[in-house]
């Protein structure tokens, strides 16, 4: 029955992820894109999550409280930009769309990996101190949607990166000649 009371107590909405292709020219690539190892191309996966956390408040002094989370109502999103330059080989662009299909891949699990991070979270106490009562409890919210981020990431993001890292290895930063499909099921398939 305690499960069923957590699944209530978190609302999770999994936006669908938002992909964007942006081209350049070599000479200048745009100031956001990260630093590539592929030929100045790359993929970023950027992995999101937001909450609204009622909890009910333990007023330890008037400057100092403990908050106990009760319930969350939480909206992941993905965010892939693939950057690529202008007249390179189709062979590139194969390679970093494998990136956002790993993106994809773990991000299909963000509901899941929300409602963990969240039910990890249910009942813990997070106590935090302010200027007044109202500053302890947003400094006390802030522990608690840091506790959520980070538990997110590990569940997806983390795990993105690292399936992509073993990606480039196995594809050899797509020079090495095999079908992209194969090398996403490697890559995803080493998972920790």
């Amino acid at each position: 029955m305690a499960a069923a009371g957590a699944h209530a107590a978190i609302d999770v909405t999994v936006q669908p992820p938002a992909v964007a292709h942006v081209e350049f020219d070599r000479r200048w690539p745009p100031r956001e894109m990260p630093v590539s190892a592929d030929f100045g191309a790359v993929c970023s996966n950027l992995f999101e999550i937001e909450a609204n956390i009622a909890s009910s408040v333990e007023v330890l002094s008037p400057t100092t409280v403990r908050i106990y989370p009760a319930t969350f109502a939480i909206i992941t999103r993905l965010k892939v930009t693939i950057y690529l330059p202008k007249r390179w080989p189709l062979k590139l662009r194969a390679h970093e769309e494998g990136h956002r299909a790993i993106g994809e891949h773990y991000y299909g699990h963000a509901e899941v990996a929300a409602r963990e991070a969240a039910s990890s979270l249910l009942g813990r106490s997070f106590e935090a101190s302010g200027a007044d009562r109202a500053a302890a409890e947003r400094a006390a919210s802030e522990l608690v949607l840091a506790a959520l981020k980070n538990g997110y990431i590990q569940r997806t993001h983390a795990r993105s990166a690292a399936a992509n890292a073993r990606y480039d290895t196995i594809t050899d930063h797509g020079r090495r000649a095999m079908l992209e499909t194969e090398a996403i099921a490697a890559a995803v398939a080493g998972d920790p």
